[in-house]
């Protein structure tokens, strides 16, 4: 009995060290998956919580992360690449999902050297916006993308020291700037159908 759990043992200790090395040869392969792969220490993750793996949309260059948002009864795919071969330097395409058909609907142009985070935000209207938080060097910046009739559009890019979504006294984005020492404030005009500055003020130190 000894005998047969040493060699179980064994044979787990085996393929463990295994796995080890096979993600080890993929994180040092310096491919684009790797750079951007949770199991890497690249630093390059982009933060989206609804990535998934079986999504392959053909496009050169390739895509490196993709994520599915549904958004008022559509499916909506987010294809994330590297701009010039340079994982710091990315930008997002979206799809809308028909299957296993997609659409090319719109894109954002670029996107900042770590994206922190990306959500859902009503800002626009009733179909909820996403919502990308970015890195960009000492600031931070926010990429607004809107959705109307299966299509994408980016409506706003903003970077400050600090930025903030709020939904009262209505749905805006405040960004504070620790520089200027101020605060400015963008909301949604549906006439325009863009973001437009309504308060900017000095803070009291």
């Amino acid at each position: 009995m000894k005998l047969l759990i040493g060699i179980a043992a064994a044979a787990l200790f085996a393929v463990s060290v295994g796995a080890q090395n096979k993600e080890s040869g993929f994180c040092a392969s310096r491919t684009t998956e790797a750079y951007h792969s949770p199991k890497c220490d690249w630093g390059w993750v982009i933060h989206d919580p609804h990535r998934v793996e079986e999504v392959k949309i053909p496009h050169e260059p390739q895509y490196h992360t993709y994520s599915r948002w549904m958004l008022k009864g559509h499916t909506y795919i987010l294809a994330y690449r590297d701009i010039d071969q340079q994982p710091s330097d990315m930008a997002a395409d979206v799809y809308v999902a028909d299957g296993d058909r997609y659409k090319l609907v719109g894109s954002v142009e670029h996107l900042g050297e770590i994206v922190t985070g990306v959500s859902e935000a009503r800002l626009t209207g009733a179909v909820p916006d996403i919502l990308f938080r970015e890195d960009c060097g000492q600031l931070q910046c926010v990429v607004v993308v809107h959705f109307s009739d299966e299509t994408a559009r980016q409506v706003f890019r903003y970077g400050a020291s600090k930025l903030d979504v709020v939904s009262k006294p209505k749905p805006m984005i405040v960004a504070t700037s620790k520089l200027a020492n101020q605060v400015e404030q963008f909301a949604w005009d549906p006439q325009t159908e863009k973001f437009r500055k309504i308060e900017k003020r000095r803070e009291t130190p």
